[in-house]
């Protein structure tokens, strides 16, 4: 290339780096506008072969990739400009990194010789995610030698097979110096030149590989008596179908957190294990954990009190995953298909019956206790709601208690695929993972999330003219931080209300008509049971919302009842 204009230089730069994208795979672009990031956005929107989101704030930005990489387990590539910018990447890319969500940030940067001068909108941008990015590389200055674009075009796989293998963001920091703009023919010819790339012939991760359980494991198995599996969340494209047939082959009880489709699957036990008299009764000998640290208050009593023989982690990702001290063995599993032609055990039919047993008079139970709650509890939302979703959709809930009362009082069905942000935890950004799931699926789908929840992630809103599928946000709205009603500091009466519980008092109502969102309001138990959950979605293309005004006092009451069991 012999052309030398510095915004030529730089959109051939670019491009080159996206083409290669494209070959590697990558198929969504989501971007925020901004100066300095100019010749990535060019690139990225003279290109028609990838799906391009353009999103104002950058932490809704990042969690909308964020839940493409969950719906897909193929990064999507994030753009924004430089300075404060990429600081709002920071909780997206901390929630990749622990959930094992594949991202590839692309930010751009003023050039080094403006670094550290007081210019403007420079701050230091490099490795400023620490150690949560899988891979970082400072990109350099464009350049128009041969040997720089080879090395970008392998930066470009690089990144794509590195966030997928390693399961994580990766961050790429490109410097760009003025002028950033192109000439115009310059630019028709890099449109012109992208109409006809060839089709990307990239699968998915490792698709041919299996995990073979070591002899000892498969010794340890075959003796085992009362062998349990339990699922914690998983990373994307972790193979449960793997997981479900070694059930059946063990004869073993599942206790999940994630989707999975198994006749094994034991319903209710955020409920009963919290009882230690059934803890105790069903004590297993062998313990076969999937995924990330389990977050149910239930399991973790269950893992500090058992004492089994062995205890195998099946990791997801190369991250240390035992926050009770279970004295595990791990095996390194990222989430490959598991290679079951040797196992057998010797479990008897008592085992899973007994499980069974538990979950069925835990069943009756449930219904007696919600049947005596008149109020409107957030309980009952589940109760009534998730039933009602249609198999082709897909759940994703917030943190707080909506990620444990879905599993306490949840009914849809076990092989729904649901999504949550349990990696850090956090509250912020529920509504733009959601939209984003929804965007990497291309399927419709319900958002359970808190009223705190959705006021946190508002930004969102202003991109839901761009969702194509339905997804329903149901806002249970029970006035604040109720999930603090659980610790100890619930009964100093002086400080929990202004500062734990944060009651607020926004007009959702008003709120979502401001984005021309339809709005239904859901404030009595009687209405609940009126709502047609497949009508609004059949209704509304993009985002509606269903807000109930829970009774947070009748609430927490029903939960204890069903803790008390």
């Amino acid at each position: 290339m012999t052309d030398q204009h510095q915004g030529n230089v730089a959109i051939q730069w670019t491009n080159t780096f996206f083409q290669a994208l494209y070959k590697y795979g990558i198929k969504d672009i989501v971007l925020s506008p901004g100066s300095r990031s100019t010749p990535l956005t060019l690139a990225a929107a003279s290109n028609p072969h990838f799906e391009k989101h353009v999103i104002l704030d950058e932490r809704s930005a990042a969690f909308t990739a964020l839940g493409i990489g969950k719906a897909t387990n193929i990064p999507a590539v994030l753009i924004c400009t430089s300075g404060t910018a990429l600081a709002n990447y920071y909780p997206a890319v901390i929630e990749a990194r622990l959930s094992g969500v594949p991202i590839i940030l692309a930010t751009a940067d003023r050039p080094p010789h403006l670094r550290v001068t007081g210019a403007n909108q420079a701050i230091d941008q490099l490795k400023i995610f620490g150690d949560y990015p899988v891979f970082f590389h400072e990109v350099g200055e464009p350049k128009s030698d041969a040997k720089d674009l080879q090395r970008l075009k392998m930066l470009a796989q690089q990144s794509v097979s590195i966030s997928r293998e390693k399961r994580g963001p990766v961050h790429l920091n490109f410097p760009f110096r003025k002028p950033l703009e192109p000439t115009e023919n310059k630019l028709d010819q890099i449109q012109e030149e992208n109409q006809d790339l060839p089709n990307p012939a990239v699968g998915n991760r490792n698709p041919s590989t299996a995990l073979s359980l070591s002899s000892s494991l498969q010794e340890t198995l075959s003796s085992a008596k009362k062998p349990l599996i339990i699922i914690g969340p998983t990373a994307p494209s972790d193979d449960m179908d793997s997981i479900s047939k070694l059930a059946d082959q063990l004869g073993a009880p599942v206790l999940t957190e994630s989707s999975i489709d198994s006749s094994n699957i034991i319903r209710g036990f955020t409920g009963f294990l919290r009882n230690e008299d059934r803890r105790n009764q069903l004590e297993p000998d062998v313990i076969l954990r999937f995924g990330f640290q389990p977050t149910s208050k239930s399991l973790t009593f269950a893992l500090e009190e058992w004492n089994p023989k062995h205890h195998f982690h099946f990791a997801s990702t190369d991250a240390w995953q035992d926050a009770t001290f279970s004295d595990m063995e791990r095996v390194s599993w990222m989430g490959q298909k598991i290679h079951l032609k040797n196992v057998s055990t010797e479990t008897g039919p008592n085992w899973i019956q007994s499980w069974k047993q538990t979950k069925n008079e835990f069943a009756k139970y449930y219904q007696k206790t919600i049947k005596r709650h008149l109020e409107l509890t957030d309980g009952s939302v589940y109760h009534h709601l998730t039933p009602q979703i249609p198999d082709d959709h897909f759940i994703v809930v917030s943190n707080s208690f909506p990620a444990r009362d879905i599993n306490l009082f949840g009914k849809h069905s076990t092989n729904t695929p649901l999504f949550l942000n349990r990696g850090a935890s956090g509250i912020d950004g529920l509504t733009s993972t959601a939209m984003g799931v929804a965007k990497g699926l291309q399927k419709p789908g319900v958002l359970f999330t808190g009223d705190l929840a959705f006021l946190h992630d508002t930004n969102a809103l202003l991109n839901h003219k761009n969702l194509v599928q339905s997804l329903v946000v149901v806002v249970i709205n029970n006035g604040g931080g109720s999930i603090f009603r659980m610790l100890p500091i619930h009964d100093n009466k002086q400080h929990f209300e202004p500062y734990f519980k944060t009651p607020q008092n926004a007009d959702i109502s008003t709120l979502v008509s401001a984005y021309n969102i339809p709005h239904y309001l859901i404030n009595s138990l009687s209405d609940l049971k009126k709502m047609d959950l497949t009508s609004i979605t059949a209704k509304n293309k993009g985002l509606s919302v269903i807000e109930c005004q829970t009774d947070a006092d009748a609430s927490m009451e029903l939960r204890t009842q069903l803790w008390s069991f």
